[in-house]
């Protein structure tokens, strides 16, 4: 039988927004009004529990987003499937003293949670963690797997058959290659892509993960969505890596925590209205409070690079209690800068000039016109991601030449940026292609078209199902509002995310419709490929085609680049 109000209850391999390591992580929506006494009958059975299972350190906490209440307890590493069972039956012991709810007595629930803790005991495995951590050295826990250390150091064992703590060279463990972290709303693998250029052309064998792909020095591990923990340990356990990019997004934060526990620059390039009502999470403010996670993760002196003209930026770096580097599209006021937190520097443009400025001294990049990415200077969204990425490998004491030769560079070939706002010569128009999937990565990618000069403009968009219905008719009213000849609408069977066939293609047009586009001008169709199709009929000499791809990324690329290159 389904608990009431529960949604989600998962294990947690690193820190969350509850809590500084492993355990288990709940998810709620009770009635706001025994949303609080609910948590607090929660935190009290869950201590009664731990201690009875003789976990003495454990810790419990708990967060009202409304209307979601998020619950977590950190455990012993070896018993994280435990720990979801003890936050479940602390939920039904605390349930039942705020509704009529029936639950076993304590001492069976006891009984039960002490068998199998019991049968899921591995001395080694937590004695391994507890000793990584006071000799500060990296470990990651993978699915069924756990590592020690990094790069040329790291070793990996199956998590059931670890080795014993006393056999570690812990002195080769506590070796880190510079680590940056990246994330936001939107920018997120463009300024992965860019910063680890930027280590690239200063010699260092650089790994990156993101949301296309895991590579390290060129090669490509694998292709696929590697935001999340998984990228994290494929770039952090390769022999090869001298230097680690890791883009970290908002959703393994909440399922599975942010896996690294050192990093020497984390990066929040901005907090925008995306996946609210996702997980527990309704507001930027709440969001902000996620992505600002990986701040936690920086060494003493490491450096947080945020955005100034982002307000929620803004109030969580105040926040943070960390060295701040922030970057501007234009020179703040100084009592803007002003917080609790020391104020490394600032990434800004000066009279048309990128600059970076330290408390010592000013360093002038280049002309902000320069830059190698689609639309220059004039693509304020691709300036952020660039001042945000300076900003880093300069926090990270990579040389100004490395510097100013990606900024220069990155973004003139696809291939440098693919699915990131890509620019192609076919059949004598110009079709711009991006993986844009909400409203601030759209209005970005119609702002940076504007630059670009077409007789006609044809648009093709698509959304996953995991977004609301009002954000998915937002984009359709957008495309709209940029006066397409047409605009084509798609559904993507691998994005539906649990709606019916047909169900985004409707809200989009709905949206597009209330923008004032005719319906003649509107065409659904079902995938990448075939929205690409579409155009291509359609595309005449001077036009503009905007095609956002998200599903058969590779398909069309290969499409465009062989037409390009024709």
């Amino acid at each position: 039988m389904a608990l009431p109000y529960l949604i989600d209850t998962r294990r947690a391999t690193g820190r969350t927004i509850l809590m500084d390591g492993p355990g288990a992580v709940m998810e709620a929506a009770p009635p706001a009004e025994i949303a609080t006494q609910l948590a607090t009958r929660w935190r009290r059975e869950v201590r009664r529990l731990s201690t009875a299972l003789g976990w003495d350190d454990s810790v419990c906490n708990s967060l009202w987003f409304a209307p979601s209440l998020h619950l977590g307890l950190t455990a012993p590493v070896d018993q994280l499937m435990v720990a979801t069972y003890v936050a479940e039956w602390a939920y039904e012991l605390a349930l039942s003293g705020v509704i009529e709810h029936e639950v076993p007595r304590r001492s069976r629930i006891v009984a039960r949670l002490s068998r199998r803790r019991d049968g899921m005991a591995n001395s080694a495995l937590d004695e391994l963690y507890r000793r990584a951590l006071n000799e500060r050295a990296q470990i990651l826990l993978g699915e069924g797997d756990v590592s020690v250390g990094e790069a040329a150091h790291a070793q990996t064992w199956p998590q059931a058959s670890p080795p014993e703590a006393d056999s570690i060279d812990w002195a080769t463990k506590r070796h880190h290659v510079p680590t940056a972290l990246v994330t936001g709303t939107n920018g997120k693998t463009t300024t992965t892509r860019l910063l680890a250029r930027m280590a690239e052309l200063a010699g260092h064998v650089t790994g990156f993960c993101c949301t296309d792909s895991v590579e390290v020095s060129g090669e490509v591990l694998d292709r696929d969505d590697y935001s999340g923990p998984g990228g994290t340990r494929k770039v952090l356990r390769h022999p090869r890596t001298e230097f680690a990019v890791l883009e970290v997004a908002r959703g393994g934060m909440l399922r599975r925590g942010l896996g690294v526990r050192f990093a020497d620059a984390a990066i929040v390039t901005n907090i925008g209205d995306d996946h609210l009502h996702d997980m527990g999470i309704h507001t930027r403010g709440q969001l902000a409070r996620v992505k600002f996670l990986v701040a936690q993760a920086l060494k003493p002196r490491g450096v947080l690079i945020t955005n100034l003209d982002n307000e929620w930026c803004r109030g969580e770096a105040r926040r943070a209690e960390r060295g701040v580097y922030w970057f501007a599209l234009a020179p703040p006021p100084k009592s803007l800068m002003r917080g609790p937190a020391e104020v490394r520097g600032l990434a800004t443009v000066r009279d048309g000039m990128m600059v970076l400025e330290d408390p010592r001294r000013r360093i002038e990049l280049l002309p902000v016109e320069e830059l190698g990415m689609p639309g220059g200077g004039a693509a304020s969204h691709n300036v952020a991601n660039a001042l945000a990425a300076a900003a880093a490998a300069r926090s990270m004491k990579l040389p100004l030449g490395a510097i100013r030769g990606a900024l220069r560079r990155f973004g003139r070939s696809p291939d440098d940026n693919p699915g990131r706002s890509n620019v192609f010569r076919i059949l004598g128009a110009t079709v711009l292609a991006d993986f844009g999937h909400n409203p601030q990565s759209l209005s970005a990618i119609f702002g940076t078209a504007k630059g670009l000069p077409h007789r006609r403009l044809l648009i093709s968009i698509g959304q996953g199902g995991d977004r609301t219905d009002d954000a998915i008719r937002e984009l359709g009213l957008l495309a709209a509002q940029q006066h397409p000849e047409l605009l084509v609408v798609k559904d993507m069977p691998k994005y539906r995310r649990g709606r019916e066939l047909g169900e985004i293609p409707d809200l989009l047009t709905q949206g597009a419709l209330a923008g004032g586009l005719a319906p003649a001008r509107i065409t659904r169709v079902e995938g990448d490929l075939a929205a690409w199709e579409t155009i291509k009929a359609r595309l005449h000499p001077g036009d503009l085609a905007i095609i956002f791809v998200h599903s058969e990324i590779e398909e069309v690329f290969a499409q465009l680049r062989a037409m390009a290159t024709a």
